[in-house]
């Protein structure tokens, strides 16, 4: 029976609302997966990879690695303060919120490198703004292309892998934005599909054939060449998914959080070889400009035992020397709490860096809490040398394209 244009609207709905951050699998008409053109992801295997962990919000880098030896800290924050005692000493002057005690022994262990006082001239104390120039890499002006979109572009142009990037969890964002690329979200392998697993094969078969002739690039016009082309990508995604080898042994107990899962799946991916150079998570919740202790405690719980997991899951499947993971929020918090016991949108924050080659200490210096701008901390390090130092140190990519032009590098790599 022949597929018509209602039938495919109808039944195809689940396709067209991912197209572009994700597909269906590819069925021939006899049922069998369909090959892709795309290279085997096994020439990435042991390439160096990069986790990006975005806590959205704002956090509260002053309550996070917290300068408890310098002066103004306690007269600031009367309600917030961390006292001396509960306080996970680094040294007399800066030590790590009573929540992060997995990553305070990695830390420990030389496995945690802190950048401190990292921001950007003429900060912006917008969400919306300050996310985009992070994932922008780019504060003097709005662009459209991410900074990881660039390095695919530029580094990965000759991998066909189309899994060589990938956004876990929910939402697309910035960072991989991109004309030429297509970056995949996926938030569970069972889940990445175009149909339901209980739509009999024969009408998959019908549905998948129907797309791959619309979407095919070599049989429409120029003007959705593009459209056609991220068609094709998403297919090949899928299907790179659903191959990928089950070499994935659960060693280690997750906690029950969604950073948790999101960081589990990237363990899962890397053990089954996908080839993924570059992944992407965020925690969220935290803009704390009320009731802020408990709050923020409980998330940076959160960060630190999903963190200290996944370290504990890539050193139980020899993956811990390819991996580097990186967290970074979009500002801090103002030095002084607000009257509704939490804190304002800030600036400068710590970066946090780990991973079984990382070079773990401090780098940067803690900002001053009383020589302030306008009430917010004044940044010490340049993000972009965070970037340069990961792209061309880590990933050995084209830093200078990827942030069009030099930056200092640090030395935790």
């Amino acid at each position: 029976m022949k597929l018509t244009r209602r039938d495919f609207l109808l039944k195809g709905t689940a396709l067209l609302a991912t197209l572009g951050l994700g597909g269906p699998m590819i069925f021939a008409e006899n049922g069998s997966l369909l090959k892709s053109a795309a290279a085997s992801p096994e020439q990435d295997v042991d390439s160096p990879v990069l986790v990006v962990i975005q806590l959205s919000g704002g956090n509260d880098g002053i309550n996070t690695l917290i300068p408890y030896g310098m002066g103004g800290y306690f007269d600031a924050r009367p309600t917030l303060k961390i006292t001396q005692n509960e306080v996970l000493a680094i040294n007399n002057e800066v030590g790590l919120h009573p929540s992060l005690a997995m990553l305070n022994e990695l830390y420990k262990n030389g496995k945690l490198a802190i950048i401190q006082g990292v921001g950007y001239p003429k900060p912006d104390h917008s969400h919306f703004r300050s996310m985009e120039i992070w994932q922008t890499a780019e504060p003097e002006q709005f662009i459209r292309s991410g900074w990881l979109a660039r390095y695919v572009e530029s580094s990965l142009s000759q991998t066909a892998n189309p899994l060589k990037a990938l956004q876990i969890g929910n939402n697309a964002n910035k960072s991989f934005a991109s004309e030429k690329v297509n970056v995949p979200v996926i938030q569970t392998v069972e889940t990445y599909n175009m149909f339901d697993p209980k739509t009999p094969k024969t009408e998959q078969n019908r549905l998948a054939k129907a797309f791959m002739d619309m979407y095919d690039p070599n049989r429409q016009g120029t003007q959705i060449k593009v459209t056609c082309e991220r068609g094709s990508d998403a297919y090949q995604s899928v299907e790179a998914i659903h191959n990928l080898t089950s070499g994935y042994q659960n060693k280690v107990e997750y906690p029950k959080s969604n950073i948790a899962r999101d960081l589990q799946l990237v363990s899962k991916l890397l053990s089954g070889q996908s080839g993924t150079r570059v992944f992407y998570v965020e925690l969220g919740g935290f803009d704390d400009h009320a009731q802020e202790k408990e709050q923020h405690a409980k998330l940076l719980k959160q960060l630190d035992e999903a963190v200290g997991t996944f370290y504990k899951d890539l050193e139980a499947q020899g993956l811990q020397d390819r991996v580097v993971t990186m967290a970074f929020s979009e500002f801090g918090r103002r030095v002084k709490e607000n009257g509704n016991g939490g804190t304002d949108h800030g600036t400068a924050a710590p970066v946090l860096v780990l991973g079984g080659k990382v070079k773990g200490g401090m780098y940067g210096v803690m900002p001053s809490l009383t020589n302030l701008d306008n009430g917010d901390l004044k940044y010490e390090v340049d993000f972009r040398s965070v970037y340069y130092t990961l792209v061309e140190n880590w990933l050995k990519g084209d830093a200078r394209t990827v942030l069009s032009g030099s930056f200092e590098k640090l030395a935790f790599i």
